[in-house]
């Protein structure tokens, strides 16, 4: 998140404004951590697995890639999936082909768009905001007049 960013972050929310307005860069960074929009990053392929064992979506996309007699689709899309887990590459879930993926394997019944979420949602990394990058908000918009 840029300076510029962080500052507009902080001036929409009240609280967040509260504390940068009276120079409470610690309290206003931790007000920012928790608002700030997540950072989608790809996934470790046994950290998907694991929670797609638990949801009940391993089961079944396993037991659809190896129905022969199963159509294609779905069974392409979870052949892919299930490869692309067991060679342990991270999962992307921005990636349209991911998505793509996941659309066929719902419009099929093999999951449904709450598993489908949950395992999306392993992408979100919170951001962290430290005080330090309170007070390089607030002085740049003094020295350069951001606003």
């Amino acid at each position: 998140m840029t300076p510029t960013e962080l500052w507009n972050l902080i001036q929409s929310d009240p609280q967040a404004k509260a504390y940068a307005d009276a120079g409470n860069d610690r309290d206003c960074a931790t007000r920012c951590s928790e608002i700030a929009p997540a950072i989608r990053q790809p996934v470790p392929a046994d950290r998907v697995q694991e929670v797609a064992s638990l949801n009940g979506a391993w089961g079944t996309i396993k037991i659809a890639a190896t129905n022969s007699a199963l159509t294609d689709p779905p069974r392409g899309a979870c052949i892919a999936f299930v490869d692309w887990i067991e060679s342990a590459r991270p999962i992307n879930f921005d990636n349209p082909a991911v998505q793509q993926m996941a659309g066929i394997m719902v419009s099929y019944s093999l999951l449904t768009a709450g598993q489908v979420a949950e395992l999306s949602a392993l992408a979100d990394s919170p951001q962290v905001i430290t005080a330090e990058q309170v007070g390089a908000a607030r002085q740049e918009v003094v020295s350069h007049g951001v606003t």
